[in-house]
């Protein structure tokens, strides 16, 4: 009787420490902006004025984000909020552009020429979402999570119709000890903000038109 409590409870531990998630279940991640280390938020410049829009979602898979696969076998998924990767992508965009400064909205096509900068942007960014995905193995002891994004960004210039086009690619990886689905969350965050970031420091603002570097 006693050797069957202390297996149970060596059961019990491992589960615990490969996270809590049900085989089957869908984990909503709720995904943000994460600026670069250290760095403060810098105050709205009156500056180049950006809308941005919904992405296409051009995956060539559709649905979940990814999924996890559990110690004791079975999986559960990855989702976010919609299932519509294209508008969160969007907001994200939005929100890391405002901590950088620009005077960005995340907004509906409908919306661009209205009252959000009395009349219309100066520049509309939009794209398309070629890769999103996050996946973790869990192992005894451990849980790897992997993510992978790739957007294509489009910025026209809504003065001259020109327009400045960019692939972002995005990759990571990490390991913990503890998983909570709060880590594959921070993860893919992370690596979205950074992509985002290289299309912040791969363009430059003349007058109100956004150019390449």
């Amino acid at each position: 009787m006693k050797s069957r409590i202390v297996r149970f409870a060596c059961y019990l531990g491992l589960t615990v420490l490969t996270g809590c998630a049900a085989t089957g279940e869908v984990v909503m991640l709720e995904l943000h902006a994460v600026p670069p280390a250290g760095q403060a938020h810098m105050q709205e410049s009156d500056g180049v004025r950006v809308a941005v829009v919904p992405f296409q979602d051009a995956r060539s898979e559709k649905g979940p984000l990814g999924t996890r696969a559990h110690l004791w076998g079975g999986t559960s998924s990855f989702d976010i909020e919609g299932g519509e990767p294209g508008a969160v992508v969007a907001r994200v965009i939005a929100d890391y552009l405002q901590h950088q400064g620009w005077r960005a909205v995340a907004m509906e096509p409908s919306q661009v020429a209205g009252p959000a900068f009395n009349g219309q942007p100066d520049v509309k960014l939009s794209g398309s979402v070629l890769a999103f995905s996050v996946h973790a193995t869990s192992t005894i002891g451990s849980t790897e999570i992997k993510v992978a994004t790739k957007l294509h960004v489009e910025a026209e210039n809504m003065a001259d119709g020109s327009i400045v086009r960019m692939t972002l690619n995005g990759t990571g990886s990490q390991t913990v000890f503890w998983y909570e689905p709060e880590d594959a969350q921070r993860l893919i965050s992370e690596v979205l903000s950074e992509s985002i970031g290289k299309l912040v420091a791969d363009t430059r603002v003349e007058g109100n038109l956004l150019r390449l570097k």
